[in-house]
């Protein structure tokens, strides 16, 4: 049994780690003067949209601000039907219904990404979008993924929240469809002080309507052009996510490792492991196994001090919210098994190689009781 506790989260081993160049940022922006608003805004949207290989990047508040802003700009009504994953996070289907669109649930596949041959039956005239989200940081392959949104005439929004810093085949995470979001909240591999997310796209039209936006619908000449919303990233936050940025490949690689050690040593067990695609850089933003035996060793890891936790305990179409929407079970069998199975262990790049072992060591443990 460890004695401590092995954190599922690792923001705060990253802070004693970097306290002090990010305290230099942080002091740099306060002293400025400009805590919105800063020339930290713009230098982070070019580095991003770089990383992504996108032409535009725009700072939000939140992932979830970007998701509905990006289906707002594409052009998205009321009554409108979106396909959205059935088996994701509430954000990717929530952004639908605050804009008066249908959220149309859609099985996954077993990388539990969205199963594009599902969401062929669940077209209708009325469907003008999808929401395809990388989760737990593994991308589906871009070409595939374009290439069903082309032939069915649908807005594609990438929802690579989990992704940053993944890639399929050589292409970034951020750079499919109409436009891309990713989060920086404090459980991503690159994370703010607090909420943040970013919106990217190569249409000039989108990026200028997200700008207005995000900020009570402001155009450049300080006119009101339209009713917008209060979803400014705040310069402390993007001085400190530049920062982070310089770290973001060698946390990747540290992740990587991790998992790669978890998939090896949690082998020939009872469980399932996560699948990496051939041509694909998985992220690991979650390392997530799956046991029938799921509870009960979560409480068996509980016990030997490890953190765990599951995402996600219910489909969308099983949530109180979505209660008004079509929830035929007999839809969504793959989104359904995982979410009573799914477990996600600690992944971050501040556990140490002792305790990556000590939690495969309480697995396997009560693997042999």
């Amino acid at each position: 049994m460890a004695d401590h506790q092995i954190p599922f989260f690792g923001v705060a081993r990253e802070f004693a780690a970097h306290r002090q160049e990010m305290m230099a940022r942080i002091e740099a922006v306060l002293s400025s003067g400009q805590v919105l608003q800063g020339k930290e805004i713009p230098s982070l949207e070019s580095r991003m949209a770089k990383l992504a290989g996108r032409k535009y990047a725009v700072a939000v508040n939140s992932a979830t601000d970007a998701l509905f802003f990006a289906l707002l700009a594409s052009g998205i009504q009321p009554g409108d039907e979106v396909l959205v994953p059935d088996f994701t996070f509430i954000a990717s289907a929530s952004c639908v219904s605050r804009l008066g669109a249908v959220p149309v649930f859609v099985d996954v596949d077993n990388t539990y990404n969205l199963d594009l041959k599902q969401a062929v039956a669940q077209l209708t005239p009325q469907t003008k979008a999808m929401v395809y989200v990388h989760l737990y940081g593994q991308m589906g392959d871009p070409e595939t993924v374009e290439g069903f949104a082309q032939e069915h005439g649908l807005v594609l929004i990438e929802d690579a929240a989990q992704a940053i810093s993944g890639s399929y085949g050589g292409r970034p995470a951020g750079s499919l469809g109409q436009a891309s979001c990713f989060s920086f909240d404090p459980t991503k591999p690159v994370s703010a002080p607090g909420s943040a997310g970013m919106l990217l796209t190569d249409d000039l039209g989108i990026a200028t309507h997200v700008q207005w936006l995000r900020y009570h619908g402001r155009a450049q000449d300080r006119r009101f052009v339209t009713l917008g919303y209060n979803s400014q990233m705040p310069s402390l936050t993007a001085a400190v996510l530049d920062l982070k940025l310089d770290h973001a490949a060698a946390w990747l690689a540290r992740r990587r490792e991790i998992a790669h050690f978890y998939i090896d040593r949690l082998s020939g067990l009872d469980l399932v492991t996560p699948g990496e695609q051939p041509n694909a850089v998985h992220v690991y933003h979650k390392f997530v196994i799956r046991s029938s035996e799921r509870d009960a060793l979560r409480s068996h890891l509980a016990e030997h001090n490890v953190q765990v936790q599951v995402h996600y305990p219910l489909p969308l179409h099983r949530q109180p919210c979505f209660s008004n929407l079509p929830h035929d079970d007999t839809l969504y069998p793959t989104s359904l098994a995982f979410s009573g199975t799914v477990l996600s262990l600690p992944i971050h790049p501040f556990l140490s190689d002792a305790e990556v072992e000590t939690v495969v060591d309480a697995i396997r443990q009560f693997y042999d009781r």
